[in-house]
């Protein structure tokens, strides 16, 4: 779909990393540390702050973005109305961000994880035990945080089955949580799947094995395999699942 632009890539982009996708809208962290942006700027998602610089990371919500400065800082913008674009004060030493729905996470040094935003659907009704975390992934409305031990804590609606880990599935390595469903990249390079499968985003190719990253938006999930190739499955309204041939 490029009804807002969400395709058009600004031409002077050059270089960059650390791509992220929200809803309509993309960011994008180019060499030199500043940030671009495109597609749907109806909540000023895509408006970055004039002066904004030494980005080291980017994540893209519904309607609101969110910047992690290489001093440990955060930067919100976008959509505020519920809390999501207001960093609680006094948040420093943070190595991640994830922007969801109306809600935000970040990551600590120390392995605590923040939560602010719209509480409703338990959204920022982050486990009080939950320390050493390694990573984290906000969906629509729910969340999940990956610990040091391997094993994934979820919190915030359940309506779906998406805060429902499954029991035994092995150490996970990675996290992403889509709209209303969530994947975990295990240790032994397959991925594990569960939540709302309306779109059959949930139902993990059957052979897909050596992944080495995932990402999951809306109804629909992705997989990079080791030998840079991408596998994509759930909706398709928009052709978001048809991966390019040559994208390797």
């Amino acid at each position: 779909n490029d009804k807002n632009g969400e395709t058009a890539i600004p031409r002077d982009l050059g270089g960059a990393h650390n791509v992220a996708c929200g809803f309509g809208f993309s960011l994008a962290i180019r060499n030199d540390g500043t940030v671009a942006s495109w597609g749907s700027n109806n909540h000023g998602q895509a408006s970055v702050p004039a002066g904004l610089k030494h980005v080291k990371a980017v994540s893209a919500g519904s309607n609101h973005s969110l910047a992690l400065l290489e001093n440990g800082m955060v930067k919100a913008w976008g959509d505020g109305s519920l809390g999501q674009a207001t960093p609680p004060a006094g948040l420093e030493n943070v190595i991640a961000v994830s922007a969801g729905g109306a809600h935000s996470l970040a990551l600590t040094r120390n392995g605590k994880v923040v939560v602010w935003g719209y509480d409703y659907w338990g959204r920022t009704a982050m486990p009080d035990d939950l320390e050493n975390a390694t990573m984290i992934s906000a969906g629509c409305r729910h969340s999940l945080a990956l610990k040091s031990d391997g094993n994934v804590v979820a919190w915030g609606d359940n309506w779906q089955g998406q805060s429902s880990v499954p029991m035994g599935i092995g150490r996970v390595k990675a996290i992403a949580a889509g709209a209303n469903h969530s994947l975990a990249l295990l240790e032994d390079g397959t991925v594990c799947a569960w939540g709302d499968n309306n779109k059959g985003q949930v139902d993990v190719p059957p052979g897909l094995e050596r992944v080495k990253s995932i990402s999951a938006w809306g109804y629909f999930s992705i997989a990079v395999r080791e030998d840079g190739s991408v596998v994509a499955w759930g909706e398709n309204k928009m052709g978001q699942i048809d991966v390019p041939g040559k994208l390797k």
